[in-house]
């Protein structure tokens, strides 16, 4: 892995969400993640659409990432994986290499 700059913040990177097509909420107890949130039933809907195909799917961005933007369309609703995933953190990097984003200003 090569040595990449620590960065200040997210803006206009989007490597955590290019590597997972659907948001990555998860289910405990039987209870999706999604409807704890309170996510608005048309974004549930959509999400759910393509739940049991998650897994098979190609990496790709992350159906709610805006690519044009670099900013998740629906950021306050975003999984807990996505709120864990540390800005500079060894899977930040890791991805960031993958995809040649070196963040630098």
């Amino acid at each position: 892995m090569s040595e990449l700059p620590i960065v200040e913040s997210c803006d206009d990177c989007g490597a955590c969400c290019s590597v997972v097509p659907v948001p990555p909420f998860v289910m405990q107890d039987g209870i999706h993640e999604a409807v704890k949130k309170d996510v608005p039933d048309d974004l549930l809907q959509e999400v759910l659409a393509v739940w049991d195909l998650r897994l098979y799917l190609p990496p790709d961005f992350c159906m709610w990432f805006d690519v044009d933007r670099k900013v998740c369309r629906h950021y306050e609703y975003r999984p807990q994986a996505c709120r864990n995933f540390e800005l500079n953190s060894p899977a930040c990097h890791a991805t960031r290499d993958m995809l040649k984003i070196d963040g630098a200003p």
